[in-house]
């Protein structure tokens, strides 16, 4: 790379198109069941100040997702082919977490989930900076999420897939890496 600078050519960033939806966080939790097996890269192992009524989780390490009230679909060309991932931002346009699309994602449901929310014109200028500063996530986690209610509530819970194919995996190793995050098999 540092040949290629020497001779004024520039190395480019990846393509990137970005996609912003306003997402209730009951909606969010009974739809992800559907995706199948992804990849999950929480920010924050806790809650935040606002815990929404009658939404509970089965591991903590899902709690940024009870926050999450925009969602942010990206696809970018990698040197590596296209990739996928959706943002999960606060209200505040913090970033709660990401989802990677894997080759064992349930494509329909993923375009789905992005159907169902409501479409935004445009996100404040605010919320986007807040959103690309200084917020790595801390993990990834290769899982399928489940959704129950449990005395009127609504519980998401997640494990990991029985099965996952070899592409995945590749995709799920490179990912993690890229992310600088270590690959964790439970939550």
């Amino acid at each position: 790379m540092f040949s290629l600078l020497a001779h004024g050519l520039r190395v480019s960033e990846p393509a990137t198109s970005r996609r912003y939806r306003r997402v209730a966080p009951a909606m969010l939790l009974r739809e992800l069941p559907s995706l199948g097996s992804v990849l999950y890269l929480p920010t924050r192992p806790g809650m935040s100040d606002e815990v929404p009524r009658g939404l509970l989780v089965e591991a903590m390490s899902l709690a940024p997702l009870l926050q999450t009230r925009y969602l942010v679909a990206i696809s970018a060309i990698t040197s590596e082919g296209p990739r996928e991932w959706i943002e999960c931002v606060d209200r505040r346009g913090r970033l709660c977490a990401r989802l990677y699309l894997l080759p064992d994602t349930d494509y329909l449901a993923w375009d789905a989930l992005l159907t169902n929310c409501k479409t935004m014109a445009a996100m404040t200028t605010l919320m986007h900076t807040r959103l690309l500063r200084n917020i790595r996530p801390r993990s990834a986690h290769l899982l399928r999420f489940h959704w129950r209610q449990l005395a009127g509530l609504d519980v998401l819970g997640a494990e990991a897939p029985a099965q996952v194919s070899m592409l995945s995996k590749h995709l799920v190793g490179r990912v993690a890496g890229a992310e600088a995050v270590p690959l964790w098999p439970t939550l």
